[in-house]
């Protein structure tokens, strides 16, 4: 399979060219203009995107119990803002139904997704059956579905965020973009991210962690990126594998079910990346970072 080989300078800050004219260099501008969500209800959003109870229904597979008014979703009563609809998550040792009550009303909750609700709740409920982290991954697979702008998944072993803003930075210039809070990178915080991420942007950036295998495929099932990149593979996850090759493969996964025109790109100086297969149709892109050693490439 061919590919393309990129040179990038270690610095993405330098205001002259250098003398290899194979370099690129990226700025970060000035006044970014990035769509950044400060929390959990994504209420930073100009354009948060709202959820009606048809569409709502449609994608968890639930019944209207009593109708309620459009809204955005929040998993936490913490942060629940007027105008949002509250899906209660089920752990090990809680379960957030537990926080239903009337006061949750007065609050400005309009509405319930979830198994059950307090007495004397009169508000909008969806009434779901078996897990509510199912519900959530739900909302999220229709939400990528009615999205329509390029999407960007990344994951490695160390600086997703870090890679996660700058690429959001450098897309600025182009578009409207949109990037996933903090480190949400785990099943709730992807979840989260694609339900929050409003329709009408040209890109979105999310980043995929991953503590076992078969995790990062789930995610990617979810996102569907149609640019997918490995940033690298170290020991920060060996305390559930059995050597790097396994983290590898692991991470490998987001490449698995890659389409003919989706885009990957893999840190040409780390070999266990580099070592993973990518399907027939895919683009292949291979940033170098100039230095020692870059001349073996």
């Amino acid at each position: 399979m061919s590919s393309l080989t990129i040179l990038l300078h270690p610095s993405p800050f330098l205001f002259t060219n250098p003398s290899n004219s194979k370099t690129t260099i990226f700025t970060l501008p000035n006044r970014p203009r990035i769509l950044i969500p400060q929390s959990a209800t994504f209420s930073a959003s100009p354009n948060p995107p709202l959820w009606t109870i048809s569409e709502t229904v449609k994608a968890v597979n639930g019944r209207i119990i009593r109708w309620g008014p459009p809204g955005t979703i929040c998993t936490d009563t913490r942060t629940l803002e007027p105008g949002q609809w509250f899906l209660p998550l089920v752990g090990q040792n809680f379960d957030a139904h537990n926080f239903i009550t009337p006061e949750l009303a007065t609050k400005g909750c309009v509405g319930v997704i979830g198994n059950w609700v307090c007495e004397g709740w009169n508000n909008g409920f969806v009434k779901v059956e078996g897990d509510t982290l199912s519900s959530l991954k739900s909302l999220g697979f229709y939400a990528r579905n009615r999205f329509s702008g390029c999407l960007i998944g990344l994951t490695g072993s160390v600086g997703k965020t870090t890679t996660k803003t700058m690429i959001a930075l450098a897309l600025e210039s182009v578009g409207t973009v949109y990037y996933s809070p903090g480190n949400w990178n785990n099943e709730i915080g992807v979840a989260l991210s694609v339900i929050g991420m409003p329709r009408d942007v040209g890109f979105g950036v999310l980043e995929m962690g991953m503590s076992r295998e078969g995790e990062i495929l789930e995610l990617s099932r979810m996102c569907r990126p149609n640019v997918r990149v490995i940033l690298n593979v170290n020991a920060a996850h060996l305390e559930n594998f059995a050597n790097l090759e396994e983290v590898s493969m692991a991470k490998g996964e987001i490449l698995r079910e890659a389409m003919p025109g989706d885009v990957c790109v893999l840190n040409g100086d780390d070999p266990l990346v580099m070592s993973l297969p990518v399907s027939v149709g895919v683009k292949k892109i291979i940033p170098l970072f100039l230095g020692k050693g870059c001349g073996e490439k």
